[in-house]
């Protein structure tokens, strides 16, 4: 149960920084906010392939059985598997423009998703690394790490995207970047919460 929490918590950070994208991009206009709900609905499609999570279940039985070397065996199986996964999934994100046109999307529309999915498609290693490295830790009952990264990283998301993407607060004196600075915004974050998480 005291793991419980943490793993909310961790679950609720990732979700609210996409929740704060949609928000900050609301702010842009209604063709930013279209262009990331369909290259969202790509790239959530095709994603949902390198979300594995059988990995704690193994490691789980390997620390149980007092066998640490085998959990770390596991560990590195689960991501040579996971590269071999994530390479197909990339091409798959960047193939997001001739894919939406198959719908007969608006081409200006489908651009920016394009480039919305392209730029995102930097983090997904550091998604495969960082939900190892989760399942790993959650194994053996280490949660915190990944119930701080997930909370840092939605309050840096949210700090450097107002700044970034909107401006704001306009004391900063920062020219605001719009729809263009979102993806990389969220994209620097993820690579930032995985040093956070592998640094604890």
């Amino acid at each position: 149960v005291p793991l419980v929490p943490a793993i909310f918590i961790g679950r609720v950070g990732w979700v609210g920084m996409k929740v704060t994208d949609t928000a900050l991009l609301g702010h842009v206009g209604a063709h930013a906010l279209t262009s990331s709900a369909l290259s969202d609905l790509w790239t959530s499609a095709t994603g949902v392939l390198i979300q594995g999570r059988v990995l704690n279940i193994f490691v789980g039985n390997a620390i149980g059985a007092g066998s640490p070397k085998v959990a770390g065996e596991w560990l590195q199986l689960s991501l040579a598997v996971q590269a071999c996964i994530a390479l197909p999934v990339m091409g798959l994100w960047a193939l997001t423009g001739p894919v939406l046109s198959l719908f007969h999307e608006e081409p200006s529309l489908v651009n920016d998703a394009w480039y919305f999915s392209l730029v995102l498609m930097a983090a997904i290693p550091a998604r495969v690394l960082s939900s190892a490295a989760t399942q790993f830790l959650s194994a053996q009952r280490i949660v915190k790490p990944f119930a701080f990264a997930a909370l840092a990283g939605l309050a840096v998301n949210l700090a450097v995207g107002l700044v970034l993407v909107l401006g704001v607060p306009s004391f900063l004196g920062v020219r605001p970047m719009g729809f263009p600075a979102c993806p990389i915004v969220t994209t620097a974050v993820e690579w930032w919460q995985l040093g956070l998480l592998l640094l604890w």
